[in-house]
């Protein structure tokens, strides 16, 4: 009883605004994104804080994906690798559809040889 946990908040609107940002200003970008959200910490799901937390994409959930982003010493959001498309991700399964950035992988998933 009491606990804390909140379950079904889809942050999909929240990785879409962040990748349409990139190359904007951090400080202007993450005030007008904390002003609607519950909190901070979504954000920090693509946006890496350190170098060495920079990834080219990370995952959310079982088959979404996003760009990895973090912010550059002019202080502006960008891809961790600006070259990253669909067409390079490969499916994991073949019962899921994935998607990177909302779009459909456009490879079909190849099982691992033995």
């Amino acid at each position: 009883m009491g606990g804390r946990q909140r379950h079904g908040l889809d942050y999909t609107p929240l990785f879409k605004f962040l990748l349409s940002r990139v190359g904007d200003d951090w400080d202007a970008m993450h005030a007008e994104a904390i002003a609607r959200l519950d909190g901070a910490e979504p954000i920090f799901w693509m946006v890496a804080r350190s170098e060495a937390e920079r990834k080219p994409f990370v995952g959310m959930g079982e088959s979404a994906y996003y760009s990895g982003l973090f912010v550059d010493e002019a202080n502006r959001l960008q891809r961790v690798d600006p070259h990253l498309s669909v067409v390079q991700m490969e499916p994991s399964c073949a019962c899921c559809t994935h998607t990177f950035n909302g779009v459909p992988f456009t490879r079909k998933y190849r099982p691992p040889v033995d």
